[in-house]
């Protein structure tokens, strides 16, 4: 009985620093996180947020191929015709 003590002890002697080193970078990094202001630079006046405008161009000749005119359209996609069985399979038995 005498021997399950001390070990018992010199096991809760490790355990108390490792759960203080746990608690400690736990609060650094909710510090660092949460605390900390972000460092960015301030905004001058004359600078924008908006992006730079792009110019698009469509070229409407590629819509003008004869291959495109010989595409046929598919047909109409019936609904799949219910499949016997519950009206809702969700309810219990």
């Amino acid at each position: 009985m005498p021997i399950s003590l001390l070990e018992q002890k010199k096991k809760n002697r490790f355990l108390l620093p490792i759960l203080g080193g746990i608690v400690l970078i736990t609060l650094i990094v909710i510090w660092a996180g949460f605390f900390k202001k972000p460092s960015t630079p301030p905004l001058l006046p004359s600078e924008e947020i908006t992006p730079p405008v792009q110019i698009i161009n469509i070229d409407w000749e590629a819509l003008k191929n004869p291959i495109l005119e010989t595409l046929e359209p598919f047909g109409e996609i019936l609904p799949l015709k219910s499949a016997p069985g519950r009206k809702n399979p969700f309810l219990p038995y």
